[in-house]
């Protein structure tokens, strides 16, 4: 990410702190514009290690975001390859066979129980 994805600003801070938080600009607020994500930062008297905090806490954010949507786009396409697929296999007993319905295979079904699942591939 470049320096031009980030507004930052300072502020005065607010709460206790007397006249130091009073006159000087110390508290910053960072934003990342192509998400709307802002981030305050006044844990400190330093302007500079304000900004560096505020930084890793929006990096880390934006960060979750990202792999919060990446987890849901995957889901996403598991479910619809379960959904489209409806059965895997068909055991037909009276016929004495396994259909494989992804790959459309036949096989014997006695050696399918028996563990010989390398007929269906």
């Amino acid at each position: 990410m470049s320096k031009k994805e980030f507004k930052i600003t300072y502020t005065r801070g607010t709460g206790p702190g007397g006249q130091h938080k009073n006159k000087v600009e110390t508290c910053v607020v960072i934003t990342h514009v192509p998400s709307g994500m802002k981030e305050k930062c006044e844990d400190t008297r330093s302007r500079d290690r304000n900004e560096k905090l505020a930084m890793a806490r929006l990096l880390r954010r934006i960060e979750d975001e990202k792999k919060k949507l990446l987890d849901e786009k995957k889901n996403d396409q598991r479910k619809e390859l379960i959904k489209n697929k409806g059965n895997l296999r068909t055991y037909n007993y009276p016929r004495n066979e396994v259909v494989d319905h992804r790959t459309g295979k036949r096989a014997n079904l006695k050696k399918v129980m028996d563990g010989d699942l390398d007929l269906l591939k």
